[in-house]
């Protein structure tokens, strides 16, 4: 594996190689060191065992009628074979191993090493008599040994480091199980936008990871209640408005009709312009403050949204044509949903509206409804004026408007700023998805999807 794929790895798989390697590098050098001290603590031992047996039979030499007598255990101790040579360096009694060469330098009371053997001479000195002894023992069954040993542990080692692995794997786990839940519990908290969620590990912890949950948690907490408050008052002030805002458009409406000087109804057209502009935003402010609890505000049934569909093309299409603009469109026939019928019309309607509103003269629009074996697919295009790239992202948040761009009159063109995010909001509280993709001056395509009733 290449340096550049282990740092793309995640955290646990870098612990994971760098605890198994550290174990294994460990394990692998603590064995080699224990088998190279072994194998030179059991070649001294043999070492000093030759030179204790050497000297041991030494002692057991007797010359009796100028003739040398031994002991009966003197020829082989220890599997050490001791030999007797005569001052001309030849062998007199005792034998050498069969696979021991032919050696006769004799070096006293020195350990030599000559193929796989260890070889010590001393001279002994008997009533004016002088004899060389030697003794050879040989190091190839503790060297064979050793070296089975090592590897046997090189064959084990893998072994030993898969389960290292694994159990590492383990624990790295368990540690990261805390921080995988707050993940995942921030992740659902961002999809649903559910502030009411919490990560809830054991508080009998009293550890970082769980320091840090508690920390989220009450966090949550406090943003929860924000946004409670931002909504409640959202809602109120827009309950509030209702009433004196239906007042000024009863009064102007009235006015407006009862009045005939020019001044006087400009003036009042104006006013009663700006009243339903207000009395727009404050209804949407409504639905949108429930947007978190949309559960509570869909009223959901079965309906044929191809005729739905069709009854807003045909109505939309005749406002089309008023401003110059040709509205086709293409209806699969018998698709049907469970939904919020007003909402669905709602989010409908308002796409027909921003693309007639903010279209060419002589402009086209088109509209299709398909549906395939998942999902239902609508897709609204215009040949507008489109939507700039660095303001195609901030179209669905609440009051933001392109205005410099697309309006062209404030009368005709009274956005609010708030039909987009509706429309994103009742297409998500139906389990959809939209999306836009527009080029200033070049138009803009609206396409979402919608679950098929089951």
């Amino acid at each position: 594996m290449s340096f550049v794929k282990i740092k793309s790895l995640g955290i646990k798989s870098k612990l994971t190689i760098l605890i198994s390697l550290s174990i294994f590098v460990l394990i692998f050098i603590s064995l080699t060191f224990l088998i190279i001290a072994g194998k030179g603590h059991r070649e001294s031992e043999i070492k000093n065992t030759l030179i204790h047996t050497i000297s041991d039979n030494s002692s057991k030499i007797r010359i009796k009628n100028n003739q040398i007598v031994l002991a009966k255990e003197f020829i082989i101790i220890n599997n050490i074979y001791t030999s007797i040579y005569n001052q001309q360096k030849e062998l007199i009694y005792g034998e050498t191993p069969i696979t021991f060469p032919i050696y006769k330098d004799f070096t006293p009371n020195t350990i030599k090493k000559i193929d796989q053997f260890y070889v010590y001479d001393t001279i002994v000195t008997i009533k004016n008599k002088t004899i060389y002894l030697r003794g050879i023992v040989s190091f190839a069954g503790t060297k064979k040994t050793f070296s089975s040993l090592f590897y046997i542990a090189i064959i084990l080692l893998p072994i030993f480091a898969f389960f290292t692995t694994i159990l590492a794997r383990f624990f790295i786990n368990e540690a990261f199980s805390p921080i995988e839940h707050i993940i995942h519990i921030a992740q659902r908290i961002q999809d649903s936008k559910d502030l009411t969620l919490r990560i809830n590990l054991k508080k009998n912890n009293k550890d970082e990871i769980h320091a840090l949950a508690h920390t989220f948690d009450s966090m949550f907490e406090s943003l929860e209640a924000s946004f409670i408050k931002e909504k409640q008052f959202a809602s109120d002030a827009s309950h509030e408005l209702k009433t004196p805002i239906s007042v000024i458009i009863a009064q102007s409406e009235i006015a407006l009709e009862n009045t005939k000087q020019i001044e006087t109804k400009e003036a009042l057209q104006t006013i009663l312009w700006n009243a339903k502009k207000m009395s727009q935003i404050t209804s949407q402010l409504l639905l949108l403050s429930k947007a978190e609890h949309y559960a509570e505000v869909l009223e959901k049934e079965e309906i044929n949204f191809s005729e739905l569909c069709e009854i807003i093309a045909e109505q939309q299409q005749e406002l089309a044509q008023e401003q110059q603009i040709n509205l086709q469109y293409t209806i699969e026939p018998n698709i049907f949903i469970i939904g919020d019928s007003a909402l669905i019309t709602s989010a409908i309607i308002n796409l027909f509206s921003n693309a007639i509103k903010y279209n060419k003269p002589y402009g086209k629009i088109i509209f299709t409804l398909t549906q395939n074996e998942k999902e239902i697919l609508g897709r609204i295009s215009d040949t507008g004026i489109g939507i700039s790239e660095k303001d195609l992202p901030k179209i669905w948040e609440r009051f933001y408007r392109v205005d410099k761009a697309r309006a062209r009159n404030h009368q005709t063109y009274n956005g609010t700023g708030l039909g987009l995010p509706l429309v994103k909001w009742i297409i998500q509280a139906h389990k959809g998805t939209i999306t836009a993709q527009s080029s200033l001056n070049k138009g803009s395509i609206f396409s979402f999807n919608l679950p098929k009733k089951d």
